[in-house]
């Protein structure tokens, strides 16, 4: 058995160019509060979920772990926010909260994060929350 499939070998998935190109496209982000190292992502920040997302265009693919929920909840803050998730739809964030986001795109078929030679063992989901208020 490929234990690697079954579990969480890192939180951390890097955002394929072409998908990230894609949103970016869409939406013109304007900020990134969990990047990974990369040329395409000028900003860095240490703790997005401390740093107000008021007035932002956010693009999140946040850690996979058990904090998706907090990342989610910052949604309120943003104009808009956009997600790149594991359609997970078994958990409690998923009925909690994914399902009040104004679109969810399933991706079809599995997603190859960063430079990996393999796809990721979950299916993917992106999330665009609109705050009408302000946008």
């Amino acid at each position: 058995m490929n234990r690697a499939l079954f579990s969480n070998v890192t939180e951390h998935w890097s955002t394929p160019l072409d998908v990230l190109n894609s949103l970016e496209k869409e939406f013109q982000f304007t900020l990134d509060p969990c990047p990974l190292p990369s040329p395409m992502r000028p900003w860095r920040l240490s703790d997005g979920l401390t740093r107000s997302w008021r007035g932002e265009r956010v693009f999140c693919n946040p850690p996979y772990g058990p904090g998706i929920m907090k990342w989610i909840r910052k949604s309120n803050e943003a104009d808009v926010a956009v997600y790149l998730l594991p359609a997970r739809t078994d958990t409690i964030w998923w009925h909690g909260w994914a399902l009040m986001a104004e679109e969810v795109r399933f991706i079809k078929g599995r997603l190859k994060f960063g430079g990996s030679k393999n796809s990721a063992p979950f299916p993917s989901v992106i999330l665009v929350f609109r705050n009408k208020q302000n946008v």
